[in-house]
């Protein structure tokens, strides 16, 4: 049953999704995009310009042959290329020519990944040369890599900036760094998966308060600039989490499964999701532009339009839920969520084994909506299973938890 539920669903969302391939860029690997008023800039084997959203294209290549273009990003007028191979290149002049910048730069930073900013300052993640900075109108790049180990974190999977901290994800060894602003060195992390084993982040997006982060373990959330993530994931298939994007409220989540991907959305900050879209080419990353959501994949650049437009989603939730506590086993503080259907005063409680009345997590009266506490132990109580019970009108769900000491 299962089986036919979920080839329902991938046969729909094939069905009504029209996407739509821009047959002007005929080489198929897309590895980057910048979306900048009319101007699109697409790399792959050059870069590919239009001038009028997409109507149009013409390429131009920084250097004297084809080379994969890796990285694209813009700041104060001044275009920032990065290759796979050659390094940065320059362009004051919205592309039409470039100069070489590579001053300062390691020979493993010639591989692109990624560029940031912050203020005037230009942070670049490498493939195999770890993190630089440049600090506009200066003549150099500075290494940005202290306690970075080189063997397993100076190849960039993402980096970005959510309030005080720089988040980097590199390598695979279930690792990501962190570095709050103005600190001398590089954190050290570890993202968690459901099954209690460590994952690597492909991805991040800083989202109001939020930050979410995707691996092949499912979709994480934090509440904390990326210090601590939860498991918000989706339960649905073996799927690999390499992008996301935002509208107004809502996240998208680009995720793939062999040689094909999917989109699904959330529109409750990461708490359920929902699937929009299949496809069946690998992708590598999703843009929102134009009031279109486009997908840089392995056979070229897609799109489709975000019918008719953008609207701000219901937030009305229709039923009552209780989520699963994360971290599952836990030890001191896990983290209870739920959805409530109306507004109306609600307990959670603590029951043990036996089911004995432990303690009261919630007692309370919660509007309608998605909600959360973080719930530290009692130092006394034992390793063992417990449960935890919301009561609410004539509403009962209970969930099993297990404290690990």
């Amino acid at each position: 049953m299962k089986k036919v539920i979920l080839f329902l669903i991938v046969f729909s969302l094939t069905l009504f999704a029209q996407w739509k391939k821009i047959e002007e860029i005929q080489y198929p690997y897309i590895y980057s995009a910048l979306f900048s008023g009319d101007d699109i800039y697409v790399g792959g084997d050059s870069l590919y310009i239009s001038r009028d959203r997409g109507l149009s294209w013409n390429s131009v290549c920084p250097t004297n042959q084809p080379i994969e273009i890796t990285a694209l990003y813009k700041i104060e007028n001044v275009l920032f290329l990065g290759t796979y191979g050659e390094g940065v290149f320059l362009s004051s002049d919205n592309g039409e020519n470039w100069v070489q910048f590579n001053s300062g730069l390691g020979i493993f930073a010639n591989y692109a990944k990624k560029f940031i900013s912050s203020g005037d300052t230009i942070f670049y993640g490498t493939d195999g040369g770890g993190v630089y900075f440049y600090k506009l109108n200066t003549d150099s790049w500075q290494a940005y890599n202290e306690n970075l180990p080189d063997n397993i974190a100076w190849s960039t999977n993402d980096i970005v900036i959510s309030g005080n901290n720089i988040l980097l994800s590199a390598g695979a060894s279930g690792f990501y760094y962190i570095r709050p602003k103005g600190s001398s060195a590089w954190i050290e992390k570890r993202l968690v998966s459901p099954t209690g084993g460590y994952t690597t982040p492909n991805t991040f997006l800083p989202f109001n308060t939020i930050v979410f982060t995707g691996s092949r373990a499912g979709i994480f959330r934090s509440y904390d600039n990326g210090d601590n993530f939860e498991y918000v994931g989706i339960n649905a298939l073996p799927l690999n989490v390499v992008s996301f994007v935002d509208q107004g409220n809502r996240v998208y989540a680009g995720l793939t499964r062999a040689n094909d991907f999917f989109v699904w959305y959330s529109d409750d900050d990461g708490s359920t999701w929902n699937p929009l879209y299949h496809e069946f080419h690998y992708l590598r990353k999703l843009f929102i532009y134009d009031n279109k959501i486009w997908a840089a994949t392995n056979d070229g650049l897609y799109y489709t339009e975000l019918s008719p437009s953008y609207i701000e989603p219901d937030l009305t939730v229709n039923k009552f839920t209780l989520e699963q506590n994360y971290p599952n086993p836990f030890n001191p503080g896990t983290r209870i969520s739920w959805q409530s259907a109306f507004s109306s005063w609600l307990t959670i409680k603590l029951y043990d084994i036996m089911g004995r009345d432990v303690e009261t997590i919630v007692n309370g009266y919660y509007e309608a909506g998605s909600h959360s506490t973080l719930y530290i132990v009692n130092s006394s109580l034992p390793s063992g299973i417990y449960y935890y019970r919301l009561k609410a009108d004539n509403i009962t769900l209970t969930k099993k938890m297990v404290l690990l000491k």
